[in-house]
């Protein structure tokens, strides 16, 4: 009986494990410590009840860390994983692209979040940003142009090394609820402005 019970909790434990677990994988320059504790917070508006825990409602976010760890000097990894096309920027940098998601144990949880969500996924991409050095905590993040169902992974890189050191749980990863807007450039405000004057014009010459 005791042995039933064993093999049943492990059972159990293995089907939850998506939703925490995760590991490092090296991807593009970077390589990854001996241990990379699980401590990265993305930090949403609410939670999904997915394997993906936050639910991101703003195209502002952030990141936390758990624990009394010092990151003077390291940098944030911002991974992202998009159920299509992988598009936009995070605070201005814009994604490299990767060929498969570099957290191990993370793409059972981020297309199980997608199905649970009803957000198709076709032809997932992936790619990652450096935001750069971690400075005062939270560490504030802003989308622009990102579409709707991407998920947000961060990692913490030691740059002196290429070393990824700590890295993000499912639960604790964030999930963009809503497409991110790109503010107007002066010449598609110009080209608009043009538009709407010859517009007026026509509605003048029709009326006399």
């Amino acid at each position: 009986m005791k042995n039933v019970l064993i093999q049943l909790f492990l059972i159990a434990a293995m089907a939850t494990l998506p939703v925490w677990a995760d590991t490092c994988n090296p991807f593009a320059s970077y390589t990854c410590a001996k241990a990379t504790p699980n401590i990265v917070h993305v930090e949403g508006t609410g939670e999904t009840g997915q394997s993906v825990g936050e639910l991101l409602g703003s195209n502002t976010f952030s990141a936390s860390f758990r624990g009394n760890k010092s990151f003077a000097g390291d940098n944030l990894l911002l991974l992202a994983a998009a159920p299509n096309s992988l598009t936009g920027n995070v605070n201005g940098v814009s994604f490299s692209s990767l060929s498969s998601f570099p957290e191990g144990g993370a793409m059972g949880a981020i297309q199980d979040t997608w199905t649970g969500m009803g957000i198709v996924f076709n032809s997932p991409s992936f790619g990652y940003a450096n935001l750069g050095t971690i400075g005062s905590t939270p560490f504030s993040i802003t989308a622009s142009g990102v579409g709707a169902g991407t998920i947000f992974y961060a990692e913490v890189v030691n740059p002196k090394t290429g070393q990824v050191i700590f890295i993000t749980p499912n639960s604790e990863a964030g999930i963009l609820q809503g497409q991110t807007t790109v503010a107007p450039e002066p010449a598609s405000l110009a080209l608009f402005g043009t538009g709407l004057l010859s517009i007026l014009g026509v509605m003048r010459r029709k009326k006399s």
